[in-house]
């Protein structure tokens, strides 16, 4: 009983990283060029990722479970991967401001007696 928790605490163990693995590989990827295939995109990760073959990038892509994924190839993709955003939040921030400003306004408006 022991050992099956430890099996099921390895398996989603690997999942969480192969999950990592392939959305980082996304993430590096980036938007495609217009009527890119999927193919175009896995040859273009392939001279970004050092001794990655092909088909090691296509298993990690769409998250092959049998595909075991290495450490340091965890931190090659970090390394590779875009720094996160914080532009967009930033700006989705400044937006939920004005908009709650928007909101405050006509809420005044709309709670201030009516002149007669």
């Amino acid at each position: 009983m022991a050992s099956e928790k430890s099996d099921k605490a390895s398996e989603m163990s690997r999942s969480t990283t192969l999950d990592e693995a392939s959305s980082l590989l996304r993430q590096i990827a980036g938007d495609g060029e217009a009527g890119e295939s999927i193919k175009g995109i896995f040859r273009r990760l392939q001279r970004k990722l050092t001794g990655w073959s092909p088909g090691r990038i296509r298993d990690v892509w769409y998250r092959d479970r049998r595909v075991r994924i290495r450490a340091e190839e965890v931190e090659q993709l970090r390394a590779l991967a875009p720094p996160a955003q914080n532009a967009g939040t930033d700006d989705a921030l400044t937006e939920l401001r004005s908009r709650i400003a928007r909101l405050e306004l006509l809420l005044e408006a709309a709670s201030s007696p009516i002149p007669r």
